[in-house]
């Protein structure tokens, strides 16, 4: 079990974490580098805030358009904290969304503050319920309730969506089997998480004496065997992310911003309209009675014009 659990703590620990980050900074490149989405152009948007859409106005071209970072700040938050548009549109999955959410939230939290509880532990301040810094006290209770509140959330929230994909006629219609792998892992990671905290290690002191030893790059042995199934979680989580959809969360940016909200105007020699005239000699690949296979965008429109001018 030492060695198993060397291995997983250790070297399998720092190899799932550089992974996800190359692969989500990949990911981002790669979406960024995609062509222009047909935009939504639906309005308001929230950085018009309540003047509406710039478009309504008067001579919009010339006039330099309202920007409200509050509004849209507000929107974003409602969106990623509270998944709004699940409690409007379909509260019943909202409730097993947005607990699952807040625990995966409350669980980037928990690593953030139990990362700088080791560095504090590196630098010799001992991290505990009884010290005489009310900064430190802080930080101890603030990672047992950031990491028992995210785990059991998280928890709550997958067994819910689990059982409405199982029990909802509707849902069941459309859960494939990724769906229920999703879960699976899921439920697996705030599991194992939970159960290592109520077990084992209920102050987290064994996992923030873990990963002080990964920051000093002293590869620690773990010693509990809930705690080795608790890293095991987080390294298939890592490793699975970046090939599952929920790297949802990368694509969100662009959907929202480059899709949903944009609403740029496109001005001569800018390089949206330079963006645009590449993208009208994409040749096609798909075709049908009204389009010619390999042609050009150009193409279709020329095409379309002759037979008009021929009607004519």
């Amino acid at each position: 079990m030492s060695s198993v659990g060397w291995f997983i703590g250790g070297p399998l620990m720092y190899f799932a974490a550089a992974f996800f980050v190359f692969m989500t900074a990949a990911t981002f490149i790669k979406y960024a580098k995609l062509p222009r989405h047909l935009r939504w152009d639906l309005y308001p948007v929230p950085h018009q805030g309540p003047e509406g859409s710039k478009y309504q106005k008067v001579d919009f071209a010339g006039i330099k358009p309202h920007f409200s970072l509050f509004h849209e700040l507000k929107e974003m938050s409602q969106e990623m904290l509270f998944i709004k548009k699940a409690y409007i549109h379909n509260p019943k999955v909202w409730l097993g969304s947005f607990p699952l959410h807040a625990g995966i939230y409350l669980g980037a939290l928990w690593l953030v503050l139990l990362t700088v509880s080791a560095l504090c532990e590196l630098g010799g301040i001992a991290v505990s319920g009884g010290a005489s810094s009310l900064v430190v006290r802080f930080l101890h209770f603030g990672v047992i309730i950031t990491g028992a509140g995210g785990f059991a959330a998280g928890l709550f929230g997958s067994l819910v969506l689990l059982v409405l994909r199982i029990a909802d006629e509707d849902m069941r219609l459309f859960s494939d089997p990724v769906s229920f792998v999703n879960l699976a892992l899921m439920i697996f990671l705030f599991g194992s998480s939970l159960s290592a905290w109520i077990f084992a290690d209920s102050s987290f002191s064994l996992i923030r004496h873990h990963v002080a030893g990964l920051l000093s790059f002293s590869m620690p042995t773990v010693g509990s065997g809930l705690i080795v199934l608790q890293l095991t979680s987080y390294c298939a989580f890592l490793l699975y992310l970046p090939f599952s959809r929920m790297m949802h969360f990368v694509g969100k940016y662009f959907f929202y911003h480059h899709i949903l909200w944009d609403d740029e105007m496109m001005k001569r020699n800018s390089a949206m309209e330079n963006d645009i005239a590449t993208y009208l000699h994409y040749k096609m690949t798909w075709s049908a009675p009204h389009i010619r296979k390999d042609g050009t965008w150009v193409d279709q429109v020329a095409d379309s014009a002759s037979k008009e001018g021929e009607k004519k």
